[in-house]
């Protein structure tokens, strides 16, 4: 048996029954009206609420996008709400950066300048390990907020448990220069995904880092041969001598209009090729991985491949940036279609799924939403 992904507007397909009382799955992305009008009232509402509304905005786009994807010809259902999402950015806020504010603002208006930037700095080291925490609890919340047939998803693990193995993936990689970042995204994985459940189902994740190093060191080095040629451009530039000012480059009171708009449109255009740069590099990496992931989930009998290409994915990535960057992020539910098509229309699963015998899930719901990543405003889906 296999998981087909239709195309665009098609019809959904109706399943088969398996000898075995398996049931064959058709999941199919099935684009429904409504996209742009949805689009302009976010854009609108969130600029009338200098922003507020971005929680009800992000609700209204889950729900639009979750109702095009069709399993066995009944689409998911979304049902968080924006209410949910700002209410647990308060809580967040409230307890969390409230006080710190508060804190840093007094030590500064009473001079203890040295305190205060202690304070930052233990500030900033506990927010990466709530950074962590903050991903798996959006995990959690989206799939509580997910039904098809009545049933939802859960995620049942520890988030503090999750938030300090990123935590360590982040000071491996730092002490390694990266080289950790395979096993350790692979511990990552495994624990998120051995953790998520449809129902009372669970999913099983099972494989190896071995086969994402081989791709990882040409990354890696192909990252550092583009490190030493932008140097080496740089080091031979008018910029760096400081002759576009044909004198010193601190003297920029002095410089002509022409020549300051010149520095800015080389150090602009020059971070902008460093970013592009990078990112084509290690897509080819990041499709691979995503490949083999998916290829070491199971979810009872059945098997997942994604079908991910370097390609295809700097074509998400950048078609993306251009739709947010072009509409000044009016068309943000656009991109967040793209992401959740592009999914479909690659990932095939072998094997089948008894779905009469999956009971409704008995984890608990929690009520706060995504405050902590809200609060961090790092989150377009």
């Amino acid at each position: 048996m296999s998981f087909s992904f239709g195309q665009r507007g098609s019809v959904p397909q109706m399943p088969r029954s398996t000898a075995t009382g398996g049931e064959t799955i058709n999941i199919q992305y099935v684009e429904r009206p409504g996209l742009l009008r949805l689009s302009l009232k976010n854009a609108l509402f969130n600029i009338l609420t200098l922003g507020f509304y971005r929680f009800w905005a992000k609700t209204n786009t889950r729900r639009h996008v979750w109702s095009c994807i069709s399993i066995n010809g009944d689409f998911l259902e979304y049902t968080g709400t924006g209410k949910e999402l700002f209410l647990g950015f308060l809580v967040v806020f409230g307890i969390i950066f409230l006080p710190f504010i508060i804190l840093v603002g007094w030590l500064q208006a009473s001079g203890n300048e040295e305190i205060a930037v202690i304070v930052q700095m233990v500030f900033a080291a506990l927010m990466m390990v709530f950074y962590g925490m903050a991903i798996y609890r959006a995990r959690r919340y989206r799939l509580s907020r997910t039904v098809w047939r009545g049933i939802r998803g859960s995620l049942t693990g520890s988030s503090w448990s999750y938030s300090l193995l990123y935590l360590g993936k982040l000071f491996l990689g730092a002490i390694t220069f990266g080289w950790s970042n395979p096993a350790m995204s692979l511990k990552l994985q495994d624990r998120i995904t051995s953790e998520m459940k449809f129902g009372e189902t669970p999913f099983l994740f099972s494989g190896s880092s071995s086969p994402l190093y081989t791709r990882y060191a040409a990354c890696w080095f192909g990252t550092l041969i583009a490190i030493i040629v932008f140097i080496a451009i740089f080091a031979s530039s008018g910029l760096a001598s400081g002759e576009i000012f044909q004198g010193d480059l601190k003297d920029l009171e002095n410089a002509e209009g022409s020549q300051v708009a010149l520095l800015v449109a080389i150090i602009y255009g020059g971070l902008f090729l460093v970013i592009v740069t990078y990112g084509v590099i290690w897509a080819f990496y990041s499709a691979f991985e995503m490949a083999q992931f998916a290829s070491y989930t199971r979810f009872e009998t059945a098997s997942f491949r994604l079908n991910s290409t370097a390609p295809s994915l700097i074509w998400l990535w950048l078609g993306n940036i251009l739709l947010i960057i072009l509409t000044f992020g009016i068309a943000t539910p656009y991109t967040v279609q793209r992401i959740f098509r592009y999914m479909c229309d690659r990932l095939e699963v072998d094997g089948w799924v008894d779905i009469a015998a999956i009971q409704q899930s008995t984890a608990p719901i929690d009520k706060r939403g995504e405050g902590l990543l809200d609060a961090f405003d790092l989150d377009g889906i």
